[in-house]
């Protein structure tokens, strides 16, 4: 049996024995190009086309984008470089091909699809597919839901929209890509009596299209004041233009096979979305695999991962081969015969099952756990086998199995490893006999440290040779401690590097997973608390209320196994989740829910600082985030005091503290996030308070269960270190006391007020109606993007951090922040296909892309900041929605941000 045609990535999928790239998006020496969209053309010395595309090409670049070009006819054989190619029809657009390539002297065979579809279109030609030992296809729709409706039945429902708006006195725009799916739907209304208009950019198409068929469609170009009575054929990037806001009557319908997703009208914003594709639908996907028989497959673009997980469990050879964009694959060595990295979920190749199953405290088998979950999209799926997991450990391991399972990979009442992405990255190095240039390459065209690790860990492999032994639990926990043991990177970087070349790339990549903390599994806590529910047979509530209050999901699954969950109970240096206050939009709305129930109410200020949990004993005190996240080298002020000569856990706040004048949250930005030893800070900066208004927890006995009175009482008992200050409590006994208070924290620079029930216990990581706040009404500006990156984890393949900017009195945008939350996946994926094509400039992941898109964002605050060339940063900014009713021309001002700068807003 002959060995695969190699397969090769830089920037792009690259045939090394032909020296032949497959619709590289840069400019080669040799490519080949499936069609004329612009995501798969570049100016190449030598190019590979169909005669159509050729023409095409001409037509939307102009002849100077066209050097050498070699273009037979169908299926007719062309020999170079000892391979055979011949191109098939891909059914996706006119002229698009696929690409058949045969090695002379063995006869290996490799089929790549470029974009395609099996059904048969009105205006391309019938694909062609032929058998090969290895396809490479597009999986744009690779989930079970796209299954479009036959293509005759979806035109039909799309000239009775046109139809109907006509004859009701409107104007039906039809809204698809000005290439292809534009001359689908005219050849569709060439057979009726419909008169129709184009907008400029697709008339230049449809000419070539009416000359390369031979069959001329009627046709007008789009003139506003003639548009009454046509149907409109623009491109989706106009369907919101100038043009068409200013006609009236006029109904929007999108083209586009992603209508089958719910909501898809409302995410488009138009009247109707119909799933008109010219793209293999799920089934289509699942026949070209059926009648190409290969004996590998590779998927790229869109559900890849998912395409090939199912191929797998259908008995077929399939990886995904995903990177930044759709033709950038994961593939870093020639190993086409060895399944590559899956992506976006990250899943590996599996490990050899030919020797004995693993024990049950294996490391190994641990991986093999996190590589079914992460296989498995339905949450009960996910449940059902890491309870199974969870079931058959050993109860010795079963606490540190559990928590790895979240994330964390070391014992919680520790200090944190301290092994971050350099000492990873020396080791790694050392273990791949690598350069820093081809780590950088390797790890930017991964975006995941984990699958660079395996990749690495999988080269050394194949470089070393031989069966590498794998560790138990209990052994993975020893290297964890020793790494926090050992001090400086090079320190740690040898132990990692010693550990690495004893374990599998499997095992080795998910290692340096847990250091990292992306674990990228979907193992999220709530699903872990669910599967040691079902583990042990205990309710999932006992089960979430044991890890709030001990903090530490290893902990509960211990007590879960042993029916003893009510016996949880914080423990000292393991932080647990704070309780919340909900919010309420007045001081009346307080006093309705407190007042006449609690009276005299419970007031505190809100500070504008940052919460904080902190455990002390006499030898050790530790601060940790509100998200659990230890904080302690950044304020040696308050971990530092001695004099503590009790055991408790406080909640509070760090505020930044000036009896002269007015701090806030901005002047303790700078603090977050260092990770310098405490006597590389500057201590006479900016003076920090610790202000307490809560315990938790005194010498060994919990006080969550003991009322808000009680806890204070026991509070004021405790002589606290200077750097430490009580919270003042205020009571209200009537509605004016609470509005007054409120209005003396606001001048006094606070945030508002928290009200508060005295005889409330404290629920850890709870919002209920026990504690209520009010602050100032939060804000929004109107913003536009000016750049945007690629995300992490699940959105490690979408544009979704932007960065944003509002304009100066002279017109130019000026950056005030940057956001990733708010928007949905669909909205993601919408805004990334848009900047792919709206791109300026890119450098790396980031992109600069066309002003165009506006958003409204909702902040907590704006401060002075140099970070921005607007001089100010939002903070806690988050996307309200996509404005697409407005232009960049309507975007807020600096001026106006400045005001609400000014003004302290919100």
């Amino acid at each position: 049996m002959p060995e695969p045609i190699l397969i090769r990535h830089d920037k792009g999928l690259w045939l090394p024995e032909a020296d032949l790239w497959l619709d590289p998006r840069e400019s080669r020496e040799r490519a080949f190009v499936s069609h004329a969209h612009s995501d798969h053309f570049a100016p190449h010395l030598w190019t590979l086309c169909s005669r159509v595309t050729r023409r095409l090409i001409g037509s939307r670049y102009g002849n100077q984008s066209q050097r050498k070009l070699h273009t037979p006819d169908w299926d007719e054989p062309y020999e170079e470089r000892g391979h055979l190619f011949r191109l098939l029809p891909a059914g996706h657009i006119f002229g698009s091909a696929m690409l058949h390539v045969t090695r002379l002297r063995d006869g290996a065979s490799l089929l790549y699809t470029g974009d395609f579809k099996l059904r048969q279109g009105l205006t391309s030609e019938r694909t062609q597919l032929r058998p090969a030992d290895t396809l490479v296809m597009e999986t744009t729709f690779g989930l079970p839901k796209y299954r479009f409706p036959p293509s005759g039945q979806v035109i039909a429902t799309i000239l009775a929209f046109a139809q109907e708006t006509l004859e009701g006195g409107g104007i039906p725009v039809l809204l698809g890509y000005s290439l292809g799916k534009a001359q689908e739907i005219l050849a569709a209304l060439g057979e009726t009596e419909l008169p129709v208009m184009l907008h400029p950019s697709v008339t230049r198409l449809a000419r070539v299209y009416d000359e390369l068929r031979g069959t001329p469609i009627r046709w007008k170009p789009f003139h506003a004041e003639n548009a009454q009575g046509h149907v409109l054929i623009f491109p989706p990037s106009a369907g919101r233009s100038v043009a068409l806001r200013k006609l009236k009557g006029v109904r929007t319908a999108m083209l586009s096979g992603w209508a089958l997703d719910p909501g898809a009208r409302f995410r488009y914003q138009v009247d109707k979305a119909f799933p008109l594709s010219d793209h293999a639908d799920y089934g289509e996907l699942l026949k070209c695999v059926e009648e190409v028989q290969p004996r590998w497959v590779y998927t790229v673009h869109g559900y890849a991962s998912e395409f090939a997980r199912d191929l797998r469990m259908r008995g077929w050879d399939a990886w995904s081969l995903v990177g930044e964009n759709q033709l950038e694959l994961t593939l870093s060595t020639e190993m086409p015969s060895v399944p590559p990295i899956e992506s976006p979920e990250n899943h590996f190749e599996p490990e050899d099952t030919s020797e004995a199953e693993p024990a049950t405290d294996s490391f190994l088998l641990w991986a093999r756990t996190c590589e079914e979950i992460a296989a498995h999209a339905p949450r009960l799926s996910k449940v059902e086998k890491l309870a199974r997991y969870l079931r058959q450990l050993p109860e010795s391991e079963l606490p540190r199995a559990t928590r790895w399972f979240t994330g964390n990979p070391g014992e919680p009442s520790l200090p944190p490893l301290q092994v971050g992405h350099a000492v990873i990255r020396q080791a790694l190095l050392r273990l791949g006999g690598m350069n820093e240039r081809e780590y950088r390459r390797l790890s930017q065209s991964q975006n995941d440290t984990g699958r660079t690790a395996y990749l690495v860990l999988r080269g050394y492999r194949s470089a070393e040779g031989g069966i590498r032994l794998s560790g138990t639990l209990a052994e993975i926990a020893v290297l964890f401690e020793n790494l926090r043991q050992a001090k400086g990177i090079s320190g740690k970087s040898g132990i990692l590097q010693k550990a690495l070349e004893s374990l599998s790339p499997l095992e080795g990549s998910y290692v340096v997973r847990l250091l990292t903390g992306e674990l990228r599994i979907g193992s999220k806590e709530g699903l872990v608390e669910e599967a040691i529910a079902g583990a042990f047979l205990q309710p999932a509530q006992e089960v979430r209320e044991a890890v709030m209050l001990s903090g530490d999901p290893g902990q509960a699954a211990l007590l879960a196994r042993r029916g003893a969950l009510a016996a949880a109970t914080p423990t000292l240096f393991v932080p647990i989740k704070v309780m919340l206050a909900s919010p309420e939009e007045s001081a009346a709305a307080i006093w309705e829910r407190l007042g006449p129930a609690a009276a005299p109410i419970w007031l505190e200020s809100k500070y504008d600082g940052i919460r904080a949990q902190l455990h002390a004993n006499k030898e050790r005190i530790e601060i940790y985030s509100r998200d659990l996240k230890p904080m302690s080298t950044q304020f040696p002020e308050i971990t530092g005091e001695a004099g503590f000569h009790h055991e408790a856990i406080f909640d509070g706040e760090i505020i930044a503290y000036d009896e002269a004048k007015r701090l806030t949250f901005h002047d303790l930005q700078r603090r977050l996030g260092r990770k310098e030893e405490a006597d590389l800070f500057i201590r006479s900066d900016i003076a920090i308070q610790y202000v307490v208004f809560d315990l938790l927890w005194h010498n060994g006995r919990s006080l969550l269960k003991e009322p808000l009175e009680k806890r204070r009482q026991l509070l004021e008992e405790l002589e606290l270190p200077d750097a430490w200050q009580r919270i003042t409590v205020h009571h209200a006994a009537s509605l004016p006391e609470v509005e007054s208070f409120y209005h003396a924290a606001r001048r006094a620079g606070h945030e508002g007020l928290i009200a508060k029930d005295r005889t409330s216990f404290y629920s850890p990581g709870r919002r209920g109606k026990n504690w209520l706040k009010l602050k100032k009404t939060v804000s929004t500006l109107d913003v536009v993007v000016v750049r945007a990156e690629l995300g992490h984890g699940k959105r490690s393949r979408v544009l979704s951090d932007y960065t944003f900017a509002v304009r100066d009195n002279a017109g130019a945008l000026k950056v005030i922040g940057k956001a990733y939350s708010g928007l949905t996946d669909a909205e993601i994926e919408e805004l990334t296909e848009y900047f792919e094509t709206h791109t300026i400039s890119q450098r790396g992941n980031v992109r600069t892309v066309s002003p165009d898109i506006v958003l409204e964002v909702a902040f907590d605050s704006i401060r002075p900041s140099q970070r921005h060339d607007s001089g100010l940063a939002l903070r806690f900014p988050r996307i309200k929605a996509i404005r697409r009713d407005k232009t960049v021309s309507e975007i807020d001002t600096l001026e106006y941000a400045r005001s609400l700068a000014h003004d302290g807003a919100p």
